[in-house]
């Protein structure tokens, strides 16, 4: 295991009827900034709002280096809603071989808890080599909502593709049965991705997961209705249910606002679907 160079711990819990941040422990460069509450309005009328806690996680460095090894647990315990995001980009700077970066991620949800993590896009520099891995354990009746979004380098600086390794795990477990696991590696130096029926001619890519015991056919309907519908933009999209509780909406393009733009209108839909709940507007 690579040295720790970067931690945060959370564990939220329902007091007094609302969601609240009752441990936290941080290791510099990452600290929780803030959190805030959210009054999510229902789609029903008269009903009464459903209570979130917001929170923002943020990174004092300028990114991770070469070597570096970030830990990130968060648990939510019975009925526990938490929206949580970070402030900016997740750079990964360059490193020398066998020097790469690590990150770990746990996420554990209790029965009836809604975790929606909606993290900024991650942007690999020249010779960046990232392993990066997220594990989530749902018990009955809780929801992950999940998204990411991979950036091809400092475009501008024309750097497409020029980072030496990017490897992404995500297993989920469902009340301990392993319902999902993604094994994701990209090496462009070896991988001809520009070849038809990999990348092409697209550079960006982007998932939504969602896991949750209450999705079905009828969700993914909805999604890839809601997906056929839109307009004026120029990305590959597509959308398919998992082996077992799971929903996941893939995208590609050439610009990283397009996707999230994409993956927003998805979330905001399942937000919908799933709990009869208005969009949830974030401000950054």
């Amino acid at each position: 295991m690579p040295k720790l160079t970067g931690e945060i711990t959370a564990q939220f819990a329902v007091r007094s009827g609302f969601t609240r941040l009752v441990h936290k422990y941080h290791a510099s460069p990452l600290k929780i900034a803030k959190t805030f509450r959210y009054e999510n309005e229902m789609c029903m009328d008269g009903a009464p709002p459903m209570d979130q806690l917001g929170v923002y996680m943020m990174d004092c460095s300028p990114g991770l280096m070469a070597g570096d090894h970030y830990e990130i647990n968060v648990r939510l315990e019975e009925g526990a809603r938490v929206f949580l995001t970070n402030q900016s980009f997740t750079k990964v700077h360059p490193s020398a071989e066998d020097q790469g970066s690590t990150q770990h991620q746990i996420l554990r949800l209790e029965a009836e808890a809604l975790l929606e993590y909606m993290p900024e896009p991650l942007m690999l520099y020249k010779d960046a080599d990232l392993f990066g891995e997220t594990e989530a354990h749902l018990s009955r009746g809780s929801t992950l909502i999940y998204s990411d979004v991979l950036c091809p380098g400092r475009t501008h600086r024309g750097e497409i593709f020029h980072y030496t390794r990017y490897v992404n795990r995500m297993k989920v477990w469902y009340e301990g049965e392993l319902i999902f696991y993604q094994n994701q590696r990209i090496e462009p130096l070896v991988m001809e991705l520009s070849s038809p029926g990999c990348w092409e001619g697209e550079t960006h890519m982007g998932n939504l997961f969602v896991f949750s015991d209450r999705l079905g056919p009828r969700h993914l309907e909805v999604i890839v209705d809601k997906l056929s519908q839109l307009e004026g933009q120029t990305v590959r999209v597509g959308a398919s249910l998992t082996y077992k509780y799971g929903l996941v909406v893939n995208v590609m393009g050439r610009h990283a606002w397009e996707l999230q733009d994409v993956l927003t209108k998805a979330w905001h839909q399942i937000r919908r679907s799933l709990f009869d709940l208005t969009p949830l507007l974030v401000n950054k």
